[in-house]
């Protein structure tokens, strides 16, 4: 879905998801309010660590092993009106993208310029809807995979 919380509280309506959450540390759970509230996230933290009385350590180590681990990298570019331009053809109006060598899935324009892979990583280069910025994101099952893959698309953008 779109970045931004509205998308994120919409589609929580819409599936009745349990938590939705961004990497900018929003988050809010079924029940609470449709909007992000980092301190309520932290809040559920805080309690997770006294209720099991471990360390937030123990506890991460646990959902690795139940849940299996993921390592995002991301950049950010800063870049001349001009130059956006040229990023922007290159990425929606050609639609090309750098050659990964990770099997892809599917992508996705709906916001950025998405690429799923079938080993579960992605991969996404979006222009940022408040700073003159190109924001490279990458999940991927390594860190080494995930820096790769970010290597990889800033050398295909010149970045």
């Amino acid at each position: 879905m779109p970045v931004g919380f509205k998308y994120i509280s919409a589609k929580m309506s819409e599936t009745d998801a349990l938590i939705g959450g961004e990497s900018s540390g929003g988050l809010t759970v079924r029940g609470h309010i449709n909007g992000k509230d980092g301190i309520y996230a932290a809040m559920l933290l805080i309690e997770m660590i006294a209720v099991t009385g471990r360390n937030i350590s123990a506890i991460y180590r646990e959902i690795e092993s139940e849940c299996g681990s993921i390592f995002m990298e991301e950049k950010d570019y800063r870049f001349t009106p001009q130059r956006k331009e040229e990023l922007r053809e290159i990425l929606f109006e050609k639609k090309e993208v750098p050659e990964i060598p990770f099997e892809e899935e599917k992508i996705s324009y709906m916001d950025g310029v998405k690429i799923y892979f079938k080993n579960g990583g992605w991969v996404i280069a979006r222009f940022s809807g408040t700073e003159p910025l190109l924001r490279i994101f990458c999940e991927m099952p390594s860190r080494e995979e995930a820096k790769q893959v970010c290597g990889i698309f800033e050398q295909f953008l010149a970045l």
